[in-house]
This record gives structure tokens, sequence and C-alpha cells, in this order.
């Protein structure tokens, strides 16, 4: 329908339209007769605004309720990949999920004031010319076909939606996008765990001595297997020398990925002081993990 037809329906069915919908009528028609397209723009709607999902079901416009939480659910799950971006690109901040989170809520919220009474406008007159040509034998859904507006489906129509998109909304926010960790090997302390993402990893790590146990986290091309694994732990003096403090041998491992335990953080041979940690598979030097010991007094 063209917006030239609404406007005429202004003048021809006014009292129906009115009948639709029947709360604050004089205000929309107000609206819709100062706009000369009413269906594209009918002026700013505070409540709209303000209350949006609310707004649209106390309207009974359920769908665009319904799309208000999908946009925000789209987003949780876009929002997954913020870290990864921040990674890639070296953007640094913690603001920058809230940032986006409120830039799309603000949006939303503005975009339903600026197109609420224009949306409105197709509804009722979806409706009226639904009332015209219905048949006498064909009903019509009453959740969809009542007219006015309703507080109760104001308050129940965005609490279904949300309780329906909860356990999904959860499950996008928890998730978080890694690309997997890069080849190679880095120290851990076993009291934290190892980093879930590549960005949790500290380029060169410090930890306290006597706080937890020393872990290694080595990722290699291809699985292991029989080919045997060698770490040899070195504490490094200020002139670049290195002292052997653990060596170590692994003979079996199915996968490409080793978590192994190396020493505790009170160990007698641990000090303050930097480590090297050398990987060697099949006798070749893989990679290096590097990290430092510091006094928990400094």
């Amino acid at each position: 329908m063209s917006d030239t037809s609404f406007g005429q329906m202004m003048t021809t069915e006014k009292k129906e339209i009115k009948q639709s919908v029947q709360i604050n009528d004089s205000y929309y028609i107000k609206k819709w007769s100062q706009s000369k397209a009413p269906e594209r723009f009918a002026g700013w709607n505070w409540a709209a605004f303000i209350l949006s999902p609310f707004w649209f079901s106390y309207r009974r416009m359920f769908g665009w309720a319904s799309l208000y939480f999908l946009v925000l659910l789209v987003y949780s799950f876009a929002d997954s990949f913020i870290p990864y971006v921040q990674y890639v690109t070296g953007i640094e901040g913690t603001s920058v999920r809230m940032i986006g989170c409120l830039f799309v809520i603000a949006a939303l919220h503005i975009l339903s004031g600026a197109y609420g009474n224009a949306l409105y406008a197709k509804k009722i007159k979806n409706s009226v010319l639904t009332k015209r040509n219905q048949k006498p034998d064909r009903a019509q859904v009453p959740l969809f076909s009542q007219s006015g507006a309703s507080i109760i489906s104001a308050i129940v129509a965005p609490l279904v939606i949300v309780i329906f998109a909860f356990y999904p909304f959860i499950i996008s926010a928890e998730w978080e996008y890694s690309p997997g960790f890069p080849k190679g090997a880095f120290v851990y302390l076993d009291e934290y765990g190892a980093p879930d993402t590549p960005w949790e990893m500290e380029q060169d790590p410090e930890y306290y001595l006597f706080s937890s146990s020393l872990m290694l986290f080595y990722e290699n091309k291809e699985p292991i297997g029989r080919g045997g694994l060698e770490i040899e732990m070195y504490k490094v003096d200020g002139e670049g020398g290195r002292e052997l403090i653990l060596e170590r041998s692994e003979t079996f491992f199915r996968s490409s990925t080793v978590n192994i335990p190396l020493l505790d953080t009170g160990h007698a041979d641990i000090s303050a002081g930097d480590y090297e940690v050398d990987v060697y598979v099949e006798e070749e030097l893989q990679d290096t993990a590097t990290f430092t010991m510091v006094s928990p007094h400094s």
C-alpha cells in the first residue's frame, strides 16, 4: 500500500483508525496528519525511544519487539570476536566491548524513537485493511488482531522473548572466538591454569617465588608421536651464560599439544632472575620459552 492510500484512510476511515489505536489516538492522528509520508517518518516518539521493546509490545508490535532482542543476541555473538580483533590490530583497552554494547543499544533506541510512529502507522493500516477485507468464515488470530494497547503485553511479551533468548544469549556471552595458539612454547603458573586464548599469553611473563608450580605448554606443528620430547630449563645470568637446573625427557605423545610440569616456584634451585626453557623434538630445538622469577616482596 502507498503512503497516499494511508493519507486517504486518515480521511475516509478515521473512525476505524481511532478504534484500532484506542489509547492516546489523538496523539497518533496528529503525528500522522502532519506527515506527508507517515509510513516513512511521522515525528519523534519519546515512549518508543525510552522503552523501545516494551513500547512495541504495548502497541502489540511483537515482531519489532522480537527484532530488538534478536539484534542484541546477534551483537553478543559478534562481541565474542572483539578480543581477537583487538589482538590482531593491536588496539588496547577493556572498555571497547562496553562501548560497543552501549552503541548498539543507543542505536536501537534512537531508531525506535525516530521510526516508532511510522512503524505503528503501518501496523494500524494493515489492521484496518484486514478488518475491512476479512471474510466472515475466516477468524483472525487474537494475539495479532486485537486493537489498542495492552500493559499486560508490554510486560509479558518481552519477558517471554527474553526467556526464549536467555540460553543462546548465555552461550554466546560465554563463548569467545580464538584462532588457536601459535606454535611454540610458553611457561605459566599451575595456580591460574593455561591461557585459553593467544592474547592471554604474556610476552615476557614475571612470576613470584613461592607462588605455585611452573608448567610448560608446547604446541608442535604435528603430533609428536614416538619422536620424543626433551626439555632443558636454564637460569640465565647477567652476561648471557646459562646454568642447567632441569632436564626431562618424555617418550610418547598422541597429540601436538603438551602440558608438562617443570618445578615448584619454591624449589631450592629456583631464585629471582631470568630463565629459559628449551624444547626439543627428535633432538632438534623447536622453541625457547622465557620468563622471569621475582621476589614476592619486590
